[in-house]
């Protein structure tokens, strides 16, 4: 798989587990059942927040990384943005 589908892929998650932590503000996800002694929507959440974590850390590689690397190979003469 190339590099560009596993970004793609990622920032797919990403989008959908941020869509998933707003469903709680629509009724969804918003029963009182409990689940593990904590409420369902807080779950989602939390859930959710641990996804959004490991995306972070696998994007950042993918991402950053080629970006510092281009930042080094070309610096600014001057030393200023113009």
């Amino acid at each position: 798989m190339s590099v560009a589908i596993k970004k793609k892929i990622l920032w797919l998650v990403v989008i959908a587990a941020l869509a998933v932590t707003w469903m709680p503000y629509f009724d969804i996800f918003n029963s009182s059942t409990l689940i593990v002694g904590l409420p369902q929507s807080l779950v989602v959440t939390l859930v959710c927040n641990v996804v959004l974590t490991v995306c972070v850390f696998a994007l950042y590689p993918l991402c950053f990384t080629p970006l510092v690397k281009r930042i080094e190979e070309k610096p600014l003469s001057d030393g200023g943005v113009k």
